[in-house]
């Protein structure tokens, strides 16, 4: 049996690694969504359906109501193990598994990507706080029609997405809801004891577990257009962005400022907001006017 204290000391290691692994590296989600400490199986967002503002004050106080909407996110689970041989510890041959412990780590810091990257794709098709797909082409707000989604009439001409988001603000176009952190277990961390996995497989297992799940916030922070992107695509979107207002009518005051395109845009975006200067020798109106994020996730 190997010692009691090898087995210790080398899962204080792997957490180490593990927690390495977590803090050294930036993911994506963090860009795109506001992170919200949940305390339940679900937590509910009826309140999203209102914009408090600063007015004048005349009168009594205008009190605002928050609007009582059926929206909730509930909470997956998630988890990923490893097996560490029984042989390797009593051998001192454990160190071979520390970088996997720190992949384990970068995975527990960027797992949140895949499900809100796969909101922004699925968002023509999802429901959010209104009652409606975030992406939608008749949002209702101070008695208006408003789209957010941008499509050319032909389907046969659509070409993929990129989507311009406001993320200024405290609330993002989108949430991470966080319940539980993941954390690195162990079955037998301590060595002391042999469990039916020690005395069965020879084997120490480790374990990641996470609890969590993406959801969406308000419509009027993001839109996603298909129409391919081109100076006069952009420009649409954005400028529409831009123009949205309140229920009461007063600007919203929205500000995109972060565009999300596949890698199939790379080059593109690149040119139209990273370039200070047209191919002319004019200066470019759309340098810096957004952040370029790029992500395999939505190829």
């Amino acid at each position: 049996m190997p010692d009691p204290n090898v087995i210790h000391h080398a899962s204080t290691a792997f957490t180490a690694k593990f927690k390495s692994g977590m803090e050294g590296f930036t993911p994506d989600y963090l860009k795109l969504s506001t992170v919200v400490q949940s305390s339940s199986a679900s937590t509910g967002y009826g309140f999203l359906g209102e914009f408090p503002m600063l007015s004048e004050w005349i009168g009594e106080r205008n009190v605002q109501t928050l609007a009582d909407h059926d929206y909730s996110v509930t909470n997956k689970l998630f988890q990923a193990s490893i097996k560490v041989k029984r042989t390797d510890f009593e051998d001192n041959d454990y160190g071979k598994y520390s970088p996997l412990f720190e992949e384990m780590g970068r995975n527990g810091a960027e797992y949140p990507d895949e499900y809100i990257y796969d909101l922004l794709k699925k968002g023509t098709t999802q429901l959010c706080y209104d009652g409606q797909n975030f992406f939608d082409t008749d949002h209702q707000a101070n008695g208006e029609t408003i789209s957010n989604l941008f499509k050319p009439s032909d389907q046969a001409d659509e070409k993929p997405k990129f989507y311009l988001l406001d993320t200024t603000r405290a609330l993002k176009p989108l949430i991470w809801q966080e319940r539980v952190k993941p954390q690195l277990e162990s079955v037998n961390a301590n060595g002391q004891n042999i469990d039916d996995s020690v005395f069965m497989l020879d084997e120490y297992k480790y374990g990641v577990r996470a609890r969590g799940n993406a959801g969406y916030t308000l419509w009027q922070l993001a839109a996603c257009s298909s129409k391919g992107l081109t100076e006069e695509n952009f420009a649409e979107v954005y400028d529409a962005m831009f123009a949205t207002k309140a229920d009461n009518g007063r600007p919203l005051r929205i500000r995109p400022n972060l565009i999300v395109v596949p890698p199939a845009y790379r080059q593109k975006a690149m040119e139209l907001f990273q370039r200070e200067y047209l191919a002319n020798g004019e200066s470019n109106p759309n340098y810096k006017i957004v952040e370029v994020l790029v992500s395999p996730w939505l190829s």
